[in-house]
């Protein structure tokens, strides 16, 4: 009887385990995104992605309107 994918997908992820090259995947087999740089802001404590420059120019743009 053949191997299953189960089985298989198991045996591949212990040899890269054992030479430390296993990259993190879901349980569907797709491989886990890095998450993205982020920062707190200082006024409301909120996280923000540090990549997307229109995100950080709307939430300054709330905290201008209070002072």
């Amino acid at each position: 009887m053949p191997i299953s994918k189960k089985d298989r997908r198991n045996k591949e992820h212990k040899k890269a385990d054992a030479a430390g090259t296993r990259a993190p995947v879901k349980a569907n087999g797709l491989p886990v995104k890095a998450p993205k740089p982020t920062s707190i802001c200082q006024n409301c404590r909120k996280e923000i992605v540090n990549t997307n420059k229109l995100q950080l120019e709307v939430h300054a743009s709330t905290h201008n309107d209070f002072q």
